[in-house]
C-alpha cells in the first residue's frame, strides 16, 4: 500500500514546481501541466497552508494557469489569501506602532522575520503567511521594551519576579507576549538564538552590520543581507526545514539581493562553525528553488558531503506525514546537531541541552512559587510539572 506521499506525488511536485518556477522555465512549464490535472486540490490547499506556501502558490496559479483551478477551490484559495493578507497588514501595523512607541522611549528595535522579511524579499507583507512579530533590542533594553508592550496590553507568558527576570534574560534569549486584543503574539529578542543552540550569530556583531529598509513606506533597521541569509539557514537547520516557504524565503532573499557579499557571509559562516549550516540551505534553495548560484560558492556547497546527505534527507522528508511530538523534536535536535560542522559547538549543544533538564525555567517559577532559600527544590519540582503538562497527556491519549 503506497505511503500519503507516494499517493500524491503529484501535488508535491506541484507545489515543489510552485517553488522553482520563478527561476527556471522548465519548472514552470510543469507547474502549467500539473495544475491541468485532476489533483486532489483540497489536500494541495491543506498542504500548501501546512508549508507556508499559499500566497505564492496563488500568485503562480494567476501568472502562469488562470483559469486552470475549479471554482470552487479557487474561491477557498482566494478567500484563504485574503484572510492572510488581512492580518499580515494588521500585524504589521501593530508592528509599526510598537517601533514608534519604542522610538520614542530610546530604544533601538530591530524587526526581523514577519512582515520585515516580507517586504524585504516580496515587497509586499501578504506573500508571506505569518502569525507572530519578531523584534531584537539590545540586551540593557530589554525590561524597559517589555514595559511598554506591557502598557500596550501585552501579557508575558511568565510572570518572574524582577531577580527572576534577570536570570532568565541572562539564561535564555526571548520573551513571548501576548495581547489579547488582535491575538497578537510579540516576541522579543535580545539575542537570535539560544545557548543550547550554539547560535552562530553574535547579537553584537549583527548591530553593528544593520542596514536600512522600508515596511510601508516607513523606514526601519534591518539585519544586513548576508546576516540574514545565515540566520535563515541556521533557524532551518534548527527546525529540520520542515516548511517549504522557508526554503523560498531564503531563495528571495539572495535572488533580490545580487551584490550579496558572498566572501564576507562565507567568512562570518566559517568562523562562527555555521558552514555546513549555509551549506545546507544553498544546497536546497538551489535543487528546490532552482536558484542560480555563484559558480564557486556551488562548488563549495555540493563538496560538503554532511549538507549534502541532509539536504537529501530534507527532500524524502519535506511531505512526509509529522512524527509524533517526541519524535518529532529528538529527530529536530539530532539534524541540527548535524548541521553543525565543528565538534565543539556540537559539545556544547550537548553540554547546554542537558543543562537545560534540571535547571529550574520560567514555567517552573511560574507553576511553583518558592523563595529564593528554596531555589534548590525547583531540580525537583520540575519533573512534577512536566508530568502534569505531557505525561499526563501521552497516559490519557
Amino acid at each position: 500500500m503506497p505511503t500519503p506521499a507516494q499517493a500524491n506525488i503529484c501535488e508535491h511536485e506541484l507545489l515543489l514546481c510552485c517553488a522553482a518556477a520563478l527561476h527556471d522555465v522548465a519548472a514552470r512549464a510543469q507547474f502549467q501541466r500539473l495544475a491541468q490535472k485532476d489533483l486532489k486540490w483540497e489536500y494541495v490547499l491543506q498542504t500548501a497552508d501546512l508549508h507556508g506556501m499559499l500566497p505564492l502558490l496563488k500568485a503562480r496559479l494567476d501568472e502562469f494557469c488562470p483559469g486552470a483551478v475549479p471554482g470552487g477551490v479557487a474561491g477557498d484559495l482566494a478567500r484563504a489569501c485574503l484572510a492572510n493578507a488581512a492580518r499580515n497588514l494588521a500585524l504589521t501595523g501593530e508592528l509599526l506602532r510598537i517601533l514608534k512607541v519604542f522610538e520614542a522611549e530610546g530604544i533601538e528595535a530591530v524587526p526581523f522575520k514577519g512582515p520585515a522579511l516580507a517586504e524585504q524579499i516580496f515587497g509586499n507583507v501578504a506573500m508571506r503567511q505569518f502569525c507572530d512579530l519578531d523584534i531584537l533590542v539590545r540586551p540593557e533594553s530589554v525590561v524597559r521594551a517589555k514595559a511598554v508592550l506591557a502598557s500596550r496590553g501585552y501579557i508575558p507568558e511568565f510572570s518572574l519576579t524582577p531577580a527572576r527576570e534577570a536570570e532568565y534574560i541572562r539564561a535564555e534569549h526571548a520573551f513571548q507576549l501576548r495581547r489579547a486584543e488582535g491575538n497578537v503574539v510579540a516576541e522579543l529578542h535580545w539575542s537570535l538564538g539560544s545557548k543550547d543552540q550554539a547560535f552562530p550569530l553574535c547579537a553584537s556583531d549583527v548591530w553593528r552590520r544593520l542596514g536600512l529598509g522600508r515596511l510601508q513606506g516607513v523606514q526601519i533597521k534591518v539585519l544586513s543581507p548576508e546576516d540574514l541569509v545565515l540566520y535563515l539557514c541556521m533557524h532551518g537547520a534548527k527546525h529540520r526545514w520542515e516548511r517549504l516557504e522557508w526554503i523560498c524565503s531564503m531563495a528571495h532573499l539572495i535572488q533580490t539581493n545580487p551584490r550579496l557579499d558572498w566572501d564576507a557571509l562565507l567568512e562570518t559562516a566559517s568562523v562562527t562553525g555555521a558552514l555546513r549550516g549555509l551549506h545546507l540551505g544553498l544546497i536546497l534553495a538551489n535543487d528546490i528553488c532552482a536558484l542560480p548560484l555563484p559558480a564557486d560558492v556551488a562548488r563549495l556547497a555540493v563538496s560538503d558531503q554532511g549538507a549534502s546527505e541532509l539536504a537529501e534527507r530534507v527532500r524524502a522528508t519535506l511531505f512526509a506525514p509529522e512524527p509524533v511530538q517526541r519524535t518529532r523534536e529528538f529527530q529536530r535536535h539530532a539534524f541540527y546537531l548535524r548541521s553543525r560542522e565543528r565538534l565543539v559547538d556540537r559539545a556544547r549543544i550537548i553540554w547546554f541541552s542537558c543543562a537545560r533538564i534540571p535547571h529550574p525555567l520560567a514555567q517552573d517559577w511560574d507553576v511553583f512559587q518558592l523563595p529564593s532559600h528554596m531555589s534548590f527544590l525547583y531540580y525537583f519540582l520540575r519533573p512534577l510539572r512536566l508530568f502534569r503538562d505531557y505525561g499526563l497527556r501521552i497516559l490519557q491519549g
